[in-house]
C-alpha cells in the first residue's frame, strides 16, 4: 500500500513539474504570436494547474507566480470567446520597457519590440510577429490578439 501511495505521489508531482517546466515555452510562444493562440487549449492547460481567479473583460484570468522568459508574472489571461478576438496574454509587475528587455534577452525568437509611436512615452510596444506590450496600470500586459473573423478567411 505504501509503495502504491508513493507511486501516485511521484506521478502527481512529476506531472505538475512537467507542466510548470514547459510553462514559459508553451505560454511564451503563444503570447509572442509564434504559435497559435488557441484559447480553449490554454484554458484547459492553465485549469489543470489551478482554476481561473475570475472572468471579466472577455477573458478568464489566472493568478500566477511563474516567470515568462525570466520576467515575473502576476496573471495569465485567455479570451473566453465573448468577443471577436482570440487572445492569450500575461500581466507582469515590470513596466513595459523592462518586460520588453527581459523577453528580448531570453526568448528564442520574436522577442524584439519597438514602440508603435516613438514620440509617445506610453506607446504600445509591438513585435514583428504581432505581439504587443501595453501599460496595465503601473504594470505591463504582453499578449497576442487575433481577429477571429479574419482567421476564418
Amino acid at each position: 500500500m505504501i509503495k502504491y501511495l508513493f507511486g501516485v505521489l511521484l506521478f502527481v508531482t512529476g506531472t505538475a513539474w512537467a507542466q510548470l517546466s514547459t510553462f514559459s515555452t508553451t505560454v511564451g510562444m503563444a503570447v509572442l504570436c509564434l504559435s497559435v493562440a488557441e484559447p480553449g487549449y490554454f484554458y484547459n492547460y492553465l485549469s489543470q494547474i489551478k482554476p481561473p481567479a475570475r472572468r471579466e473583460q472577455g477573458a478568464f484570468w489566472f493568478k500566477s507566480s511563474d516567470q515568462l522568459f525570466g520576467a515575473p508574472l502576476s496573471e495569465v489571461f485567455v479570451s473566453d470567446g465573448s468577443t471577436r478576438y482570440s487572445f492569450v496574454g500575461i500581466v507582469s509587475p515590470l513596466p513595459p520597457d523592462q518586460l520588453a528587455e527581459a523577453v528580448a534577452a531570453a526568448a528564442p525568437a520574436g522577442g524584439t519590440f519597438k514602440k508603435r509611436n516613438p514620440a509617445d512615452k506610453y506607446s504600445t510596444l509591438v513585435s514583428s510577429s504581432g505581439a504587443e506590450i501595453a501599460f496595465h496600470g503601473k504594470n505591463s500586459k504582453l499578449f497576442c490578439r487575433r481577429d477571429r473573423m479574419r482567421m476564418l478567411d
